[in-house]
């Protein structure tokens, strides 16, 4: 009886077993049609094919099975289905590990995620999942440790069944949009170490409750949310915490001083908030702290000196603050900033001069401040430096000659200072500079003869002290898009290689003392909006064939001496809303109709041998007086009978001549 009764046992485990296998196979086979969507292409998960082996599903691509080839993890990752989740996801009940992610999966969630009571980990992050988030799907997720929601479509409130989760540590609904207040109830999850709630629409006041989470170590909860109120005081007691970001969230009132307990944080992110008074000095007691962001908010006040006990510093972000006094100099001496960026505040006083000198600066912008002295001359030691912003400062002073040799320079924007001498050589070939804007300056001197940077789109050096010749070899800018040399002392001509750029929308060169004419290659730079010649000395006409400028919005040649006819094909160029060809030597009738419509007087003033076909110094030519008409008749009439009469003499001369000729022969012939 006892062998009958072992012998029916193991046929009912062989016969489970089995049965189980089949179905795993068979809802894995359902899933993949379920998540193929129209837009899959076909060779979608193309491994899923049904098989007679009792195994053949381990070996699907994405699919881990124990050691009874029962699924236990699945990782469908980056596969764009655009389908959906079936409802036999809830058949793979042994499953531990879920990730479903990249995959543009629509949709809500099925319930029968429910059934999947031994899952660990929950991944469904960057899809396209919609709805309320089925809080009510985790009751039996007792082992759940992490549930990543991230970048989906989810809507409506915070889900607050998941509370029951209590093994739970990692736990992100970032980058979704639900609404309402965070839930008291987050406060319970007792394990949790990361909670990403940014990017969301979340509004309320940011529960204080939430600093009972005495194991967290991450906490995210900015961007695009709007909280009512201000960072909770008792944030300071979470210990653990080694990264805290609530940027961009509405947030006022000021900084509690009591974040300076949190010893262990590496990263503290507050910008864009409505934050408000000084920066507290106890901040400075983050001694592990690597970035600090506060910037675009309403801080005032100096930076605390205490600052300089943050050694492990790599980012200051300070900019569009009202923050004053000078900028310390223990600033240049912490000895891992990589990125110091303080512009748009009220910092005074001289730069300091030992900025840089950690050999670790990358980025560097302190533009819209108030300034003074010289630029440190080792901003560069680090061969890493991208951005030199120092615009909109009282600073003096040449370029150092560091900057010329840092191969590694973005940005260069130095305009509007007080900055003098030759600009050192080298910076007109650095290889990745995007930028250069050395406007509004004393620079002076001349500009090189070899000009390269394939990366360079904007050159601006309007208004400094320039002289010499335009480099013709501006033609290897090959990605140049703006070039402004205007208010400089250039002489010579317009290089005509310039306008071989194939990418050159903007080019001013006006208030120089340039020559020649306007070159005819400009015709053929068909990406031009703005052109400005003025306050030059050119002479000559303007080149046939301006109308193949088909996106030129401005076009200014004024103050020169050029002359001829305007060329009537400006009439097609539809897109030049601003013409000044005032104070030249233009003569005959100004064209009508077309875009000259839109011109008035004041675009050819100043060329007094131009007329205008309404006025009435133009009425004569095109419309001669009766007066001129007898005046033109009498003339031709005295040019006609002086012709007759010079006929008439010219005959009797001849005339007379052959006779005389012929009386001779015969006397002649008569002896």
């Amino acid at each position: 009886m006892k062998s009958i009764t072992c012998y029916l046992l193991l046929l009912c485990m062989l016969f489970t077993t089995c049965y189980s296998l089949n179905n795993d196979l068979d809802a894995l086979l359902k899933l993949k049609k379920s998540m193929k969507g129209e837009k899959a292409k076909d060779d979608a998960l193309k491994d899923w094919k049904f098989s007679t082996s009792a195994s053949g599903h381990c070996s699907f691509s994405g699919v881990k099975c124990d050691g009874e080839q029962r699924v236990i993890a699945l990782n469908v990752t980056q596969v764009p289905l655009f389908g959906h989740l079936s409802k036999e996801i809830g058949e793979l009940n042994m499953l531990e590990s879920l990730t479903i992610t990249m995959d543009n999966l629509t949709g809500e969630l099925p319930t029968e995620l429910s059934k999947l009571t031994s899952l660990r980990i929950l991944n469904i992050s960057h899809n396209l999942f919609s709805g309320n988030f089925p809080g009510n799907i985790t009751f039996g997720m007792k082992k759940l440790e992490a549930l990543d929601a991230y970048d989906n479509n989810f809507e409506g409130p915070l889900p607050e069944e998941i509370v029951s989760l209590m093994k739970l540590k990692y736990l992100s609904f970032a980058g979704n949009f639900f609404s309402g207040t965070i839930p008291e109830s987050y406060s319970e999850f007792q394990k949790l170490e990361i909670l990403r709630l940014n990017y969301n629409s979340l509004t309320g006041k940011i529960p204080k409750s939430l600093s009972k989470l005495k194991k967290l170590k991450e906490l995210c909860l900015g961007y695009d949310n709007a909280y009512a109120g201000g960072i909770p005081p008792e944030f300071g007691s979470i210990k653990s915490l080694r990264y805290l970001d609530i940027s961009n969230s509405n947030l006022t009132g000021e900084i509690p001083p009591s974040l300076g307990n949190l010893e262990n944080l590496d990263y503290l992110f507050l910008q864009m908030n409505y934050l408000t008074g000084k920066i507290p000095p106890e901040l400075s007691s983050m001694r592990s702290l690597m970035m600090l962001d506060l910037s675009i908010n309403e801080l005032s006040g100096e930076i605390p000196e205490t600052f300089s006990k943050l050694k492990h510093l790599t980012l200051i972000n300070f900019f569009q603050n009202k923050l004053c006094g000078s900028i310390p100099a223990f600033v240049g001496d912490l000895p891992n900033l990589e990125t110091l960026q303080v512009w748009d505040n009220n910092f005074s006083s001289v730069l300091p001069q030992n900025l840089g000198s950690n050999g670790k600066f990358i980025y560097f912008d302190v533009t819209k401040n108030h300034l003074t002295g010289l630029i440190p001359p080792e901003l560069c030691k680090s061969k890493k430096l991208k951005t030199f912003i120092v615009s909109d400062n009282f600073l003096s002073g040449p370029i150092p000659n560091g900057i010329g040799a840092c191969k590694s320079l973005e940005k260069i924007r130095v305009a509007n200072n007080y900055l003098d001498g030759l600009v050192p050589p080298g910076i007109f070939q650095l290889p990745s500079v995007t930028m250069m804007e050395l406007r509004n300056n004393r620079f002076n001197g001349q500009l090189p003869s070899e000009i390269s940077g394939n990366s360079l789109g904007i050159l601006a050096l309007s208004n400094n002290l320039f002289t010499g010749r335009i480099s013709a070899s501006m033609k290897n800018l090959r990605s140049l898009q703006t070039l402004l040399l205007d208010a400089n002392q250039f002489v010579g001509e317009i290089p005509t290689e310039v306008f071989a750029l194939p990418v050159l929308t903007r080019i001013n060169i006006s208030g120089n003392n340039l020559t020649g004419g306007i070159p005819k290659t400009v015709t053929q730079c068909s990406t031009l909006t703005a052109v400005d010649f003025s306050l030059n000395m050119l002479t000559g006409e303007v080149p046939k064939g301006m109308k193949n400028l088909k996106v030129l919005n401005i076009l200014n040649v004024s103050h020169n001496s050029i002359s001829g006819q305007i060329p009537n094909d400006i009439r097609f160029m539809m897109s030049l809303t601003t013409l000044d060809l005032s104070y030249n030597n233009f003569t005959g009738i100004v064209p009508t109709g077309g875009q000259f419509l839109v011109f008035n007087d004041r675009s050819f003033a100043g060329n007094p041998s131009l007329c205008f076909p309404h006025q009435s110094t133009c009425s004569s030519l095109l419309y001669p007086s009766r007066k001129s008409h007898a005046k033109e008749k009498v003339i031709v009439i005295a040019i006609v009978f002086a012709t007759v009469v010079l006929m008439v003499i010219v005959t009797l001369y001849m005339i007379r001549k052959r006779k005389r000729h012929m009386a001779k022969a015969w006397k002649l012939t008569a002896y």
